[in-house]
């Protein structure tokens, strides 16, 4: 009776997720569709357009380059955290606000701080560090994409902390303080023994938020330059001109879904094995 109940809770989930995967699957089969049946015909348009590749390089370099800064710095803060003992654990409270926090929120925060007529540009003319407002550098809107960058570091780096450091504050328990009683400083043991030993759990995050940023919108959207664009704001365009822009839009989508489970491979080949 109590195992019939436990599944009764996650029966919402799994409709749930039986929904979204039926849908994903259905959008996915139709950007392979073509007057003639299967056909690549919707991909071969959109990589025969000028804007389809800088997109991919362009949303490439940003989900990279903010997943690469979000794990080196959650290494780097990690070993910093670990010298807490279990104090750590009272910021976990604050890795759960960064997380939870809307997207469109953490937008307009540094819309608010970064753009030319935002608090560091007003800073910075009080100080007649620049001439006028307008010097302050292109940190939104801007084709280096730097806005989004910080944005994605935003939440990404307590997300892989809080996925990462209750492993690794494990292994520091056993192995670092054995080691640390060796006679190894707390950064030897800290870089010999708990980060080899809990490295597959920080890739393992590192997978989740590059899969995550690189099929990511809001941020986009809502901080990106008008060129070069994300594959997700290219796709919500295409959606936007009307039904028959559809399967073009799907393909772009495709090539999300795609590359998403490409990275899926490698998120499950590090994540740590449970030991029976």
């Amino acid at each position: 009776m109590k195992k019939k109940i436990s599944y009764l809770w996650i029966l919402p989930q799994l409709l749930l997720s039986t929904i979204f995967l039926l849908g994903v699957s259905y959008g996915f089969i139709k950007s392979f569709l073509g007057e003639n049946g299967l056909s690549l015909e919707h991909y071969q348009e959109i990589m025969g357009r000028g804007d389809t590749i800088p997109s991919i390089f362009y949303t490439l370099r940003l989900s990279l380059l903010s997943s690469f800064l979000s794990l080196a710095l959650a290494i780097l803060f990690s070993f910093f955290l670990l010298q807490m003992g279990e104090k750590w654990k009272r910021l976990e409270g604050f890795f759960r606000i960064a997380i939870m926090m809307p997207h469109s929120l953490v937008a307009l925060f540094f819309l608010f701080l970064l753009s030319s007529n935002g608090f560091l540009a007003r800073l910075f003319y009080s100080f007649s560090w620049i001439s006028s407002q307008t010097d302050f550098p292109a940190l939104v809107y801007d084709e280096k994409g730097i806005g989004i960058i910080l944005s994605y570091l935003w939440k990404e780096l307590p997300f892989v902390l809080f996925f990462s450091l209750p492993l690794a504050y494990q292994v520091d328990e056993k192995a670092g303080e054995a080691a640390r009683c060796l006679g190894a400083t707390p950064f030897q043991a800290f870089w010999k023994i708990t980060l080899p030993l809990s490295i597959r759990q920080y890739l393992a995050a590192f997978f989740i938020i590059f899969s995550f940023s690189f099929g990511a919108f809001d941020l986009p959207y809502l901080l990106g330059a008008t060129s070069p664009k994300a594959l997700s704001v290219l796709s919500y365009q295409e959606l936007q001109r009307g039904f028959l822009q559809r399967p073009v839009a799907l393909a772009y989508n495709g090539i999300i879904l795609l590359f998403s489970l490409f990275l899926s491979y490698f998120y499950f080949k590090f994540l740590p094995k449970k030991k029976s």
